[in-house]
């Protein structure tokens, strides 16, 4: 049973971040887990500190100023491992 608990949780995460990302930003509609975010130019500044907070407000999670690297975040991919991490 914690096995099926954790798949939900886990496809949760993933059909929020893709939901979030592609109703606030129109140009990553139909992006996959390896799209560039910021790189792509989908997501400013501004947009991504918009999305940090989303992820902190929705899931939870503490941030601290380290999490706030672009390298590390850079794609739905990224941000959903990241999201499944903290959450642990």
């Amino acid at each position: 049973m914690s096995i099926a608990v954790s798949v939900t949780r886990q496809d949760d995460v993933e059909a929020s971040v893709y939901s979030y990302l592609q109703s606030r930003f129109p140009a990553l509609e139909g992006c996959s887990e390896d799209t560039p975010l910021i790189e792509g130019g989908a997501l400013d500044s501004l947009g991504f500190l918009e999305l940090m907070m989303f992820l902190s407000e929705h899931f939870g999670i503490e941030l601290s100023d380290a999490d706030f690297d672009p390298s590390v975040l850079g794609t739905p991919g990224q941000l959903i491992a990241f999201v499944r991490q903290a959450r642990r």
